[in-house]
């Protein structure tokens, strides 16, 4: 079966709220590219700052990027994620998908998307 792993920043399941910088957990979803079926495998909590000025610790983005790899994700889809965040997540092969509103409706984009691009 072929699938790929998205990592939703999200508090609740329901709502795309998280900033990547100040991210303090992800909801990874795996979705089957033939059905488009979605299958939630966990809610992970992941290290952040809680001083997030102008300037991110990049031990820390590197930290939260591992945890990602950890999950083996294809990519992330957040609020929002500032240019340095970006390249660091894209330097290490993920994919930065960039969304706010409701996972759901979000997650009806991703597919579209994957199927385009053909990820895998």
């Amino acid at each position: 079966m072929a699938a790929y792993r998205i990592a939703v920043g999200t508090l609740d399941g329901q709502i795309i709220t998280e900033h990547f910088g100040r991210a303090k957990g992800f909801r990874i979803i795996e979705v089957d590219q033939e059905t488009d079926e979605e299958k939630p495998l966990a809610d992970i909590e992941v290290v952040h700052s809680e001083d997030c000025g102008q300037g991110h610790d990049k031990e820390m983005l590197e930290s939260k990027i591992q945890a990602l790899l950890d999950w083996q994700v294809t990519a992330i889809l957040v609020a929002r994620i500032g240019p340095g965040s970006e390249r660091l997540v894209t330097k290490n092969g993920i994919q930065v998908l960039v969304s706010d509103g409701e996972v759901e409706t979000a997650m009806v984009r991703v597919k579209r998307f994957f199927k385009r691009h053909h990820f895998s």
